[in-house]
């Protein structure tokens, strides 16, 4: 079986792609499913805009 690897977001500093594999927790808030995860190019931790 291959690792998912299709973007869950993009970075909103950046605008990279972040994979399942840097998120770093998923949460439920209100209603909707939130995340945060590591973006490489930034080097930083964010919470991922979803891709349209």
């Amino acid at each position: 079986m291959h690792p998912d690897t299709r973007p869950v977001g993009r970075c909103p500093r950046c605008g990279a792609p972040i994979t399942p594999g840097r998120v770093l927790i998923r949460y439920e808030r209100e209603g909707d499913q939130a995340m945060y995860a590591t973006c490489l190019d930034c080097a930083d931790v964010v919470r991922p805009e979803r891709s349209a």
